[in-house]
């Protein structure tokens, strides 16, 4: 079927573009136990923040999967030092 309207054929050429553009996308499943880790994970750094707690730190990090010797543990260690010793005191 040939359409002789060009106006309309671009229409139609759009609708068919933006029909297979909706067709590829999709959603990932959402992985609740990865989400549930992440957020504790925060929680835990949070509250040891709030404490001050050096060794509450580290525990939430080694229980996150980090390594004790890694260079990223200890950057984040001196980061968690830094921010601990600027925070405002009560």
């Amino acid at each position: 079927m040939m359409i002789d309207d060009p106006l309309r054929q671009e229409d139609d050429l759009r609708d068919v573009q933006a029909e297979e553009r909706s067709r590829g996308t999709r959603r990932r499943k959402l992985d609740t136990k990865e989400k549930n880790r992440a957020a504790r994970l925060r929680q835990d750094i949070l509250r040891a923040y709030r404490g001050g707690d050096e060794v509450g730190f580290k525990i939430a990090l080694l229980a996150a999967g980090w390594q004790e010797d890694s260079t990223e543990f200890g950057a984040a260690l001196k980061k968690f030092r830094d921010a601990v010793s600027r925070r405002p005191t009560r």
